[in-house]
């Protein structure tokens, strides 16, 4: 479970950007109809492939 969050190898990597990309596009399709809970999906995603990248980097 450990290495689905912090990946080691690139592949996992790739694995989580797809995930990510996946369940942010079903968070906005659920949430179509309601602003306030789209841009709090649109938020989080980008929290978390923010906080994606500075593991990347570091």
């Amino acid at each position: 479970m450990l290495d689905l969050l912090l990946p080691t190898t690139d592949g996992g990597v790739g694995v989580q950007l797809a995930v990510w990309a996946t369940v942010s596009v079903v968070g906005l399709i659920v949430t179509r109809t309601k602003r306030d809970l789209r841009l709090l999906v649109i938020g989080l995603s980008i929290l978390t492939l923010g906080i994606m990248g500075i593991r990347a980097i570091h």
